[in-house]
C-alpha cells in the first residue's frame, strides 16, 4: 500500500482532528432552540440525532466531534468517488477536498442543521454520480437513503423532489429499461412516502406539548414565508380588495407598523432589507392574526393562505419583480452559471444520452432548483447555498482541469 495514493484522506483527517483539538465546543444561535426542544416546525432528523447524543453523553460537544467526522467523512468519500470517474490525479484530488474542507471551519460546531446538512449533501452528490455511471440497486438504495435523511433533516430540501424525479427520467431515457424503470419508480415512491410518513408520526406524537400548539396557531412552515413576502411587498391601499372588516382593521394594523418603521418595500428596498423587516412582521402578524382566528374560530394559517392570495394576486407583477431583487440582490452568478450550463448540456444529453452530459444537466438543476426555494419561501442567506453552489463550483474546476488537460495532450 503507498502512502500517497492516500494523501488526501490522511490530510482531512488530520485537518479534522486539528478542528475538534482547537475547539469541540457547541455555538448557539437562536434557531438552536428549536432543534433543542424539537419544534414541529421543522423535520425530526436533527432533533433526533440531538436526543440521541445528550441520552448517551449529556453534553453536546459529541455532537459536534459527530457532526465534524461526518463532514470528514463525506469529503473523503466524495473526493474519492470524483477521483475514480473523473480520473483525477492526487494533486487535483487535494486541491478539491482543501476546498470543500475549508468553509466548515465557520460552523462545523453550530447547532444548526448545517453541518450535517453539508455532510450528507456530499454523500448524495457522490452516490448519484455512482447511479449514472453504474447503475445497480446498491447504489440506487444509498442514493434514496441520503434523499431521505435531507428531507428528513431541512424543509428546503424539498426541492430534492422535482431534481430526483428529472434525474430518474434522464437514466430512464438512457437505458431504456423495463427493469431499471420499476427499480426507479419504487425508488421514488420511497423518497416521497417515507419523510412524509415519519414527519407526520413525529407530529402526532408531539402534537399535544403546548409550544408545538403554538406552532400550529402560529401557521408556521412554508408557506408563512410567502405570506411575510405578500406583506411587505404591500400597501395600505392594496387592502380594498378585503371585505372582512375585521380581517381589514388587523391588516392596517400591520401594514402601517411596518411603514412607520419603514421595513416595506415602499420605502427602501435594497440589498439585504428584507431579511430586517422579516422579523417584525413574523412577529406582529403572529400576534394579531392569533386573536383574529380565535375571534372567528379558525387558524392563522387559514387566514395567511387568504391574504397572501389576494394580496399577491394584487400586486402580482411587483412580487415577480421582487422574486427577482431577491436573487439580483444576493447571489445572481450562482443563478446565471448553472442556468446556461443546463442549457449548454441538454441538448447535448438528448443527442447523445452519454452519462456525463446527464450529471451535468442534474449538476445544474440541483443548483437552480435550490435557489428557487430558497428565493421563494424565505430569507436569503449564503449558509442555505452551501450544499450546491460549493459542489457546483468544485466540477466548474474539475471541467476545466479536464479540458485543459485534453488540449496539452
Amino acid at each position: 500500500m503507498k502512502i500517497k495514493n492516500y494523501t488526501t484522506e490522511i490530510l482531512i483527517s488530520i485537518m479534522v482532528f486539528l478542528l475538534l483539538f482547537y475547539s469541540s465546543d457547541p455555538v448557539f444561535y437562536s434557531d438552536s432552540s428549536r432543534y433543542l426542544k424539537g419544534s414541529l416546525n421543522d423535520p425530526p432528523l436533527y432533533s433526533a440525532i440531538i436526543t440521541a447524543m445528550q441520552s448517551m453523553f449529556v453534553t453536546l460537544n459529541c455532537l459536534v466531534i459527530l457532526q465534524t467526522f461526518l463532514i470528514g467523512l463525506g469529503i473523503i468519500f466524495f473526493t474519492k468517488t470524483i477521483s475514480n470517474y473523473f480520473n483525477l490525479n492526487v494533486i487535483v484530488k487535494t486541491i478539491v477536498a482543501l476546498f470543500l474542507f475549508f468553509p466548515i471551519i465557520e460552523f462545523y460546531n453550530n447547532i444548526l442543521t448545517e453541518p450535517l446538512s453539508y455532510a450528507f449533501s456530499l454523500w448524495f452528490v457522490s452516490f448519484v454520480i455512482r447511479l449514472i455511471y453504474n447503475f445497480n440497486i446498491l447504489n440506487l438504495a444509498w442514493n434514496s437513503f441520503f434523499v431521505v435523511v435531507l428531507l428528513l433533516m431541512r424543509n428546503q430540501f424539498i426541492f430534492l423532489y422535482p431534481v430526483i424525479l428529472f434525474l430518474y427520467l434522464g437514466i430512464f431515457f438512457i437505458y431504456k429499461s423495463k427493469k431499471k424503470l420499476i427499480l426507479l419508480t419504487i425508488s421514488f415512491i420511497s423518497i416521497i412516502l417515507t419523510p412524509n410518513s415519519l414527519v407526520s408520526l413525529n407530529e402526532y406524537s408531539k402534537r399535544d406539548s403546548l409550544e408545538n400548539k403554538n406552532i400550529i396557531n402560529n401557521g408556521s412552515g412554508a408557506f408563512n414565508f410567502i405570506y411575510i413576502d405578500a406583506i411587505y411587498i404591500s400597501t395600505i391601499q392594496d387592502l380594498e380588495i378585503f371585505k372582512d372588516n375585521d380581517l381589514k382593521k388587523t391588516l392596517t394594523k400591520i401594514l402601517q407598523n411596518t411603514s412607520e418603521q419603514k421595513l416595506s418595500l415602499e420605502h427602501y428596498n435594497g440589498r439585504g432589507h428584507f431579511g430586517s423587516s422579516f422579523p417584525v412582521i413574523m412577529n406582529l402578524s403572529n400576534f394579531l392574526l392569533n386573536d383574529l382566528a380565535m375571534q372567528k374560530n379558525t387558524t392563522v394559517i387559514n387566514l395567511k393562505k387568504e391574504i397572501t392570495i389576494k394580496l399577491i394576486k394584487k400586486n402580482l407583477k411587483k412580487y415577480i419583480k421582487f422574486l427577482f431583487k431577491k436573487f439580483y440582490d444576493s447571489s445572481w452568478l450562482f443563478v446565471f452559471l448553472p442556468f446556461f450550463i443546463m442549457l449548454a448540456a441538454f441538448p447535448v444529453f438528448l443527442k447523445d444520452k452519454s452519462n456525463l452530459s446527464l450529471f451535468v444537466v442534474f449538476l445544474s438543476t440541483f443548483t437552480l432548483a435550490n435557489h428557487f426555494i430558497v428565493y421563494l419561501f424565505g430569507r436569503v442567506q449564503p449558509r442555505y447555498f452551501i450544499y450546491t453552489d460549493f459542489i457546483l463550483l468544485i466540477f466548474v474546476f474539475i471541467f476545466f482541469y479536464i479540458f485543459l488537460q485534453k488540449k496539452m495532450k
